[in-house]
């Protein structure tokens, strides 16, 4: 019932294993680039991603809307809504301000 098989096992020197044994990673990487894909151009990523657009997730830490906007804003280097939260900003003072002598001169009115 047991069979017998026969192993045989082939040893290679330090020198000879390399000229004999491809130490290249070439069935995960392609290598030939021209086996390579070629790599997308800007207008057909901007034209995959405009027929992904409703499928990529607004929030996430990955591959979501949210982060396109986190990695473009740090590329760009420039929050373009700083301007006008800035006049928003300055305007509502200045009601504040507005609101206050207002409020100050009701009082010395009453009294």
């Amino acid at each position: 019932m047991a069979e017998q098989v026969q192993l045989n096992k082939i040893v290679y020197g330090k020198i000879t294993y390399p000229n004999v044994i491809d130490t290249q990673f070439t069935q995960l990487v392609g290598a030939n680039p021209a086996d390579a894909p070629a790599p997308i151009t800007v207008e057909e990523f901007f034209q995959a991603y405009n027929d992904l657009f409703f499928e990529i997730p607004i929030d996430g830490e990955f591959n979501s809307h949210l982060e396109l906007i986190k990695r473009s804003t740090e590329y760009v280097g420039v929050n373009q809504t700083t301007d006008e939260i800035d006049a928003l900003l300055t305007e509502i003072n200045q009601l504040r301000l507005e609101n206050l002598k207002l409020n100050q001169q009701l009082d010395e009115l009453n009294s």
